[in-house]
């Protein structure tokens, strides 16, 4: 029996995008949660605590929630999505927080997740995320409107209609706003017939051929099996195998390349630099997960020194002669820190202080100039 297909709302922007990736993925080791997901992990559920307690995520700095010590920030960020869970209650008088919803279960594929915030009343629903990484997630994302299509189902069990407004949000401390999206009942259903429901066919049939782009392979957990992928590896696979070369002879072979190849090899450098970073990242997944492969094995980075007590060697350096103003250097902050210090209404100053200068020149890809 084949194994059950398992879609995730968070990756809903790959898997739509190449829905062949799904049964690619299949069989390859989870990414262990980093750091950051961890934190990201604890901060949501320091926020729903305090929403059903009524404490204050201030009172939790320095305790320990998920595991992760609370820091200041951390307490912040919380803040922020605890505002928002009220803002959503205060406005539609109703609020569920972390609420799993079902989009789709069936013997082949189930898509289901977690929300969380989901407010709805008065013929209107609000999904709401918060996302405490850096990078920009648009609130027009697949990942929330696969939400609200599983509030309205769940709702429509208990004989709820659908909603005629429906607004998606995102609260993302790093870019200091709550960002919205708003469109129709119609306009998601229409997502959905046109979009979201023919990802969901394609990713469960053999055949579905993979469908690479940046968007799509940048988390893609398949890189390293996918043969889209593969393709540009497979070329340079076919050349001199470069670990049998000195440093003259891999000279040589780069000096007989003509312009064209060249050109050719640059154009497929991104893939195979992809391809190759995915396979270093699944090297360690491999590893990590108990595994043993050939000639490798995780080793320590690089280690960097730093003082053990930096009060006790200061007044040892400056004993031993050294004057204090050559061991303490201080200097101004970047724009992009200052920007943050100003706040949103005062950072556009910094542009009228700051000049742009590159550091030299790299090479890039030719803009043709029209005649």
């Amino acid at each position: 029996m084949e194994q059950k297909i398992i879609l995730r709302p968070s990756a809903a922007s790959r898997w739509i995008a190449c829905p062949a990736s799904v049964k690619l993925s299949v069989g390859i080791p989870e990414q262990l949660s980093g750091e950051a997901a961890q934190i990201g992990t604890a901060i949501h559920a320091l926020a729903e605590l305090c929403f059903k307690s009524g404490s204050n995520p201030q009172d939790y700095v320095g305790k320990a929630v998920e595991g992760i010590t609370m820091t200041q920030t951390n307490a912040e960020y919380a803040q922020l999505h605890l505002d928002e869970i009220k803002r959503v209650h205060d406005e539609l008088g109703h609020v569920r927080v972390e609420q799993y919803v079902t989009i789709v279960d069936t013997d082949e594929v189930k898509l289901g997740g977690t929300a969380d915030v989901v407010g709805l009343g008065s013929g209107k629903l609000i999904v709401s995320d918060l996302k405490t990484g850096k990078g920009w997630v648009d609130a027009d994302s697949p990942q929330l409107k696969i939400y609200a299509l599983g509030a309205i189902r769940s709702a429509a069990k208990n004989g709820i209609p659908p909603p005629g407004q429906i607004e998606l949000r995102i609260v993302q401390p790093h870019h200091g706003d709550v960002r919205s999206h708003s469109m129709t009942y119609s306009e998601l259903f229409d997502w959905y017939q046109n979009t979201l429901r023919p990802a969901i066919v394609q990713a469960t049939v053999d055949d579905a051929q993979p469908n690479p782009s940046d968007g799509a392979c940048q988390y893609c957990p398949a890189k390293v099996v996918c043969p889209a992928q593969r393709k540009g590896f497979e070329v340079l696979a076919a050349k001199p195998d470069l670990r049998t070369l000195d440093k003259e002879q891999i000279q040589a072979v780069m000096v007989s390349l003509s312009v064209e190849q060249i050109a050719d090899l640059l154009e497929r450098a991104p893939v195979v630099e992809k391809f190759i970073d995915a396979v270093r990242d699944h090297a360690v997944q491999r590893i990590r997960n108990g595994e043993s492969i050939h000639g490798w094995q995780m080793v320590p980075k690089r280690a960097t020194r730093k003082w053990t007590n930096e009060d006790a060697a200061l007044q040892a350096l400056t004993d031993a002669g050294i004057d204090k103003s050559k061991l303490v250097l201080t200097e101004m902050v970047t724009p992009a820190v200052a920007e943050k210090l100003l706040g949103k209404d005062k950072k556009s100053m910094v542009d009228d202080l700051t000049t742009k200068e590159s550091s030299g020149l790299t090479l890039g890809r030719a803009v043709e100039i029209a005649q």
